[in-house]
């Protein structure tokens, strides 16, 4: 079986969430089939993301985050450094990005700023019209697919399957697209298409071409290729879902490089990231069933958006 393997999610959710409850205490990545997300909704997002891409640099700027900590917008290549946010130096990732948000602000008034920042308007560019509608149906189907896995982890768990409903329910969950361009000139020393990083949230929801270059970070300390799966997800835990499972869970670094083959430095990649949040004001602390009996708690519990916070703006590059 490959280090990261492919799950099923058609079926029994006790039988599936017990499983991922396996893979997730070792790998922390699978990937799913069987997730009923139509390709009516999947491929207008993508071939939306690639138009983006390839607009003039001018259009793409017209949607630049106006201010540096701007939590969406257009990034471009080298704008980003991943490993930053593991408290390390690294050369600015070798990948441009575009980023949107809730496409609906919460009717509440916000008592954190910075809540009210993470619901910033999303920047839409006037020379893609197409690119709102399509990446709000695939947001929204994100969003009921991350639902449903936070239920199979309930039930993995040994929680009610709707215990992380309003855990999760009313994050400030983000989509983004990342552009890796063939490059002709070799990378500085260091320099990856994306350093290596863990996630911060509860999960992730990927979709990736054939492309690869996407490895994770086994056991043993050697680096595994995730392996494209044809109109598979690759899901992997945050940081966040490590610190409620009391480290039951892991977070498992990850980064991109060149693909294998002579043809490395001149495989363009895309892919599209889906952040499944907590909400700003849940508690993560050690869940009740991932405390052996007599055990402590590793963390002091933390409140999900502030944590959120502190690690985007550990990843902006310094001007």
């Amino acid at each position: 079986m490959p280090f990261v393997p492919v799950v099923n999610v058609c079926g029994d959710p006790d039988v599936i969430g017990a499983e991922l409850d396996g893979i997730c205490r070792t790998a922390g990545f699978f990937q799913i089939t069987g997730h009923g997300i139509p390709g009516e909704v999947t491929e207008p997002a993508w071939t939306m993301a690639r138009r983006f891409f390839d607009l003039p640099m001018q259009d793409k700027l017209s949607v630049a985050r106006p201010t540096e900590d701007y939590p969406y917008g257009y990034i471009p290549l080298a704008g980003e450094s991943l490993s930053q946010s593991m408290a390390g130096a690294a050369p600015p990732d070798l990948k441009e990005v575009f980023n949107i948000g809730p496409p609906v602000r919460p009717a509440h008034r916000f008592a954190d700023p910075d809540e009210a920042w993470a619901y910033s308007p999303s920047l839409w560019p006037a020379a893609l019209p197409g690119l709102q509608p399509a990446w709000t149906a695939y947001y929204d189907a994100m969003r009921g697919l991350g639902n449903r896995l936070m239920s199979l982890f309930a039930r993995g768990l040994g929680l009610p399957p709707g215990f992380f409903a309003d855990r999760t329910g009313h994050g400030a969950h983000a989509l983004r697209a990342i552009n890796y361009p063939a490059r002709d000139t070799a990378p500085l020393p260091g320099q990856l298409r994306a350093g290596a990083h863990t996630d911060y949230g509860a999960v992730t929801i990927l979709r990736q071409d054939a492309v690869g270059g996407l490895e994770v970070l086994g056991l043993h300390g050697t680096w595994a290729a995730v392996e494209p799966v044809p109109g598979a997800f690759v899901i992997n835990i945050g940081d966040l879902m490590a610190r409620w499972t009391n480290d039951r869970w892991r977070s498992t670094l990850h980064r991109v490089v060149d693909p294998p083959g002579p043809s490395a430095a001149t495989a363009r990649r895309q892919s599209m990231a889906y952040f499944h949040n907590a909400s700003w004001s849940a508690e993560i602390s050690c869940l009740p069933t991932c405390l052996e009996p007599g055990g402590k708690p590793r963390y002091e519990p933390v409140l999900a958006g502030p944590h959120l916070m502190g690690k985007f703006r550990k990843t902006i590059t310094d001007p």
